[in-house]
This record gives structure tokens, C-alpha cells and sequence, in this order.
């Protein structure tokens, strides 16, 4: 709960830097998303000639496709505005310099060949995760929803400190893994909590947000005829801007969290402060971003 606590307060206190360099980031998945619910609602005939189909259950052509390729997309973008939100939260954090949008946006890009490895390492269950309920029928699906749910717990949670690590740390993508790894072990609680309810609270977030167009339809104040299911989508992809940075800057808060508990980090920091002497200088990177 510290590290919700936490990551909200740097929120609010970072909300400009953070809201348009995660806009920026986030308008082609937003796009991509939007495109994703067009499909969803069938608003176009799909060429089931051009898309092969991901599994005999389900649609055909782009139906199958669409989906897989909006919830993969989602998942990198998730990390792109994780290594950005970091750099903004964790300079915040410690007192240093925050870095404007542009110096911050060039570290989360220039890091884009670390953060696919990373993500291809850390998140190999995903692809599989989203092609099995895609390609699955509803009650296979509804089947192995427990166990994949189970899996994607355990592995958000083992590699949850890997982002905010590459960015403190200035560690390379399979090293700050291995950190990622030594610290959820001694903390596996806080992981697996911190991963569980950020998932919840982002879900019922999100969950508000596709209800309200239905919900002011119901309710007779307002009136969206035929483009409601187009409403929803936006206000949809509304939360994902708030949501994904929110949830970001609260895991930068969580790894800085474990590391005082665990590691005594507070008393390296007063060490530093004290004798003017960087104690921490591993944990320094570039563009103004903390130690």
C-alpha cells in the first residue's frame, strides 16, 4: 500500500510530464486499440482471404487476429511507459533533477532494444496466454482462464522490479532480470500482493469506464444512438492513459520500497548525503533521472 500511496503522490506531482510523454507513447496503441473494438463490433466485413485464422473455434481472418495483436501491443507499450514513467518517478523519488518530457522520452526510446528482450524473456507466457483464449472456444477457454490467470500472477510478479532495475540500476536487459528475480525472492509477498491489486484496481477502473456510456443511455440522461459502442471504446482507451502510467509510477514506487526494506537503501542515500560522496553511483543514469 506504500508503494500505491507513493506512486499517487508522485503522480499528481509529475502529472504534466508524465500524462504527455505516456500520450505520446500511448497514440498508435490507442489507435491500435480503437481499431481493435471496430473489429470487435463488427463494423466491417473482414477479407477472410488475407488473415489466416488462430484457431477453429473462434472467428475467422482478422477477427482472431486483431485481438492477439491489440493485447501483445498493449503488453510492450505497457513497458515502453514503464521505463519512461520510472525515469520521471524515480528522479521525483530521490530529489534529483526530473527530467523534462523530450530528455525523458529519448531515454525510454533509445531503450527500446533492451525492453524487447526484456519483454520476450520476462513475458514469453503472454503471447501464449492471449493466442489460447483467441484461438480456444468459450468453454475451453473458460477452462484454462484459472490456470493461465495462476501463471500470468507468478510471472508479473517475478519480473516486476525489471524496468524500474534497467533504469536506477543501468543494468542490461537479462542482468536486471536476474536483480528482478533476487529481489521478488525476498519479497515475494509484496510482489504478488502489489501485482494483485493493481490488477484489480485498474480493472475496476477500466470496468467503470466501459459501463458509463451504457449506464448514462439507461438512465435517459444522454443518448449515443448508434455510435454508443464507439463512446465506449473511447472512454476505454480514456483509462488506459491514466491507468498505465498510474500502475507504472506505483512499480517504480514498489521496487524503491523493497530496496529500503531489504537492502537498507535509506541509509546509502543519507550516506551520500552526508559525505557528499556517490555511494550510489551504480544506480545513477542519464538524463537527469535518479541514483
Amino acid at each position: 500500500m506504500a508503494a500505491f500511496d507513493a506512486g499517487g503522490d508522485a503522480y499528481q506531482r509529475q502529472l504534466r510530464t508524465i500524462a504527455v510523454g505516456s500520450a505520446a507513447l500511448l497514440a498508435p496503441l490507442v489507435a491500435l486499440n480503437l481499431w481493435v473494438t471496430v473489429v470487435g463490433f463488427d463494423r466491417f466485413d473482414p477479407d477472410d482471404a488475407l488473415l489466416p485464422s488462430l484457431g477453429s473455434g473462434t472467428g475467422t481472418g482478422i477477427e482472431d487476429v486483431a485481438p492477439f495483436v491489440g493485447a501483445v501491443a498493449s503488453s510492450i507499450a505497457a513497458a515502453i511507459i514503464g521505463f519512461y514513467v520510472a525515469v520521471v518517478t524515480l528522479a521525483d523519488r530521490f530529489g534529483r533533477t526530473v527530467p523534462t518530457v523530450g530528455p525523458a522520452l529519448r531515454a525510454a526510446l533509445r531503450s527500446l532494444p533492451r525492453l524487447g528482450l526484456v519483454w520476450i524473456v520476462g513475458h514469453w507466457w503472454q503471447p501464449l496466454m492471449v493466442w489460447i483464449l483467441v484461438a480456444s472456444d468459450i468453454e475451453t477457454a473458460a477452462t484454462l482462464g484459472f490456470w493461465i490467470a495462476l501463471l500470468a500472477w507468478g510471472s508479473a510478479a517475478a519480473t516486476l522490479h525489471t524496468v524500474p532495475v534497467m533504469v536506477a540500476e543501468r543494468l542490461g536487459p537479462i542482468a536486471s532480470l536476474k536483480r528482478a528475480w533476487s529481489l521478488f525472492r525476498r519479497s515475494v509477498g509484496t510482489a504478488l500482493g502489489f501485482v494483485g491489486l493493481s490488477t484489480v484496481f485498474g480493472s475496476l477502473l477500466l470496468l467503470g469506464l466501459a459501463l458509463l456510456a451504457p449506464a448514462l443511455e439507461a438512465s435517459g440522461f444522454l443518448s449515443f444512438g448508434g455510435i454508443a459502442w464507439l463512446v465506449q471504446g473511447v472512454l476505454v482507451q480514456l483509462g488506459v492513459l491514466l491507468v498505465m502510467p498510474l500502475i507504472a509510477a506505483c512499480t517504480a514506487q514498489c521496487y524503491v520500497e523493497v530496496r529500503l526494506e531489504c537492502e537498507g537503501l535509506d541509509l546509502l542515500l543519507d550516506a551520500d548525503a552526508a559525505f557528499d560522496d556517490s555511494l550510489v553511483q551504480r544506480d545513477a543514469i542519464s538524463d537527469g533521472a535518479p541514483a
